[in-house]
């Protein structure tokens, strides 16, 4: 069941419910006037007519149903990726009041190419984002718009539309010949090798080519163009030392206006075209998050003990 017809049994139960509540008001109301002669001190009990007392039992039963398939039952529609040739697995998605398929199934490893078909005239749709692939794409009325690029992980990555409103999902599966081989490294491996591979692969990041990080006057530091998302997404630092990020925001985009690091406690504005450093000292190791003013776009700051050579991932 579409969206459009889901919204019409809702609104065809609410006319049944008003309908049966407009019957019961006259009613109350012609019970109410020819009882005027009658004692207003004393309250009265008025019995509802049979028919309107199914009508809104049953429009209120309808509703409930309704909302417990909606939240419970219902699945997002899924389609497997086919071959298109040269090695690539194609999908086409329509884009009208959603995504249709709103669950994409591929294979890890092999190029995808998604074909956005937008039908939808609303605002809301007219661009796709995909932030796991550094992907945001306009989507021209009545065209079928190609997107593409290479699951490196096993995981689930999420696309949405420009204002995060109606979302879908690709889900990259190992091949049969890749979980085989998978499957032989963990037999061979130690139990603690078994972990650390488990781990890896369940993340939902793309390795990327690595850059060498600067240091000037003691200072780590590192440039971040923000433009469709974040190039670097990934800085790994030295732990114990003064760190400065530049940011470069190339997009006007207000998503894209304000960073926000919550452990270090920074929120900054990024100015169009102009470069902001921000700089704080990393004392601990770990994993530290940074995302844009409305948390659509993120990236990571991986903080390793000072003995450790440190690089920015791309």
């Amino acid at each position: 069941m579409n969206k459009t017809a889901i919204i019409g049994s809702i609104a065809s139960l609410g006319i049944v419910l008003g309908l049966a509540s407009g019957k019961a008001a006259a009613q109350i109301s012609h019970e109410t006037h020819s009882s005027q002669t009658e004692l207003t001190s004393q309250f009265q009990r008025i019995d509802l007519p049979l028919g309107n007392k199914v009508a809104v039992t049953l429009g209120g039963l309808g509703l409930i149903g309704l909302e417990l398939w909606w939240f419970l039952l219902s699945k997002p529609k899924s389609q497997k990726a086919v071959a298109a040739g040269e090695g690539i697995q194609e999908v086409t998605v329509t884009v009208d009041g959603g995504y249709e398929p709103s669950r994409i199934v591929v294979q890890a490893l092999k190029p995808v190419r998604l074909l956005f078909d937008r039908k939808d005239p609303s605002s809301c749709l007219e661009q796709v984002l995909i932030p796991d692939f550094h992907i945001a794409v306009d989507l021209p009325l009545n065209q079928a718009t190609a997107v593409e690029f290479t699951p490196k992980q096993v995981g689930n990555y999420i696309f949405t539309c420009g204002m995060n409103m109606f979302r879908g999902e690709i889900r990259a599966e190992a091949s049969v010949t890749q979980s085989t081989a998978s499957k032989k490294q963990e037999t061979m491996a130690e139990p603690q090798s078994k972990s650390s591979t488990s781990i890896h692969q369940n993340k939902a990041t793309v390795e990327l080519p690595s850059l060498q990080s600067t240091v000037e006057q003691g200072i780590q530091k590192v440039t971040i163009k923000v433009d469709k998302g974040y190039t670097p997404n990934r800085v790994v630092v030295k732990a114990g030392q003064r760190v400065q990020l530049n940011f470069l925001r190339q997009n006007p985009s207000d998503c894209l206006a304000e960073v926000l690091i919550p452990d270090f406690g920074i929120a900054a504005e990024l100015p169009l075209n102009k470069l902001t450093s921000i700089e704080f000292t990393p004392e601990k190791t770990g994993e530290y998050a940074f995302s844009c003013g409305m948390n659509m776009f993120h990236g990571a700051i991986a903080v390793q003990a000072a003995d450790t050579s440190y690089i920015v991932s791309d």
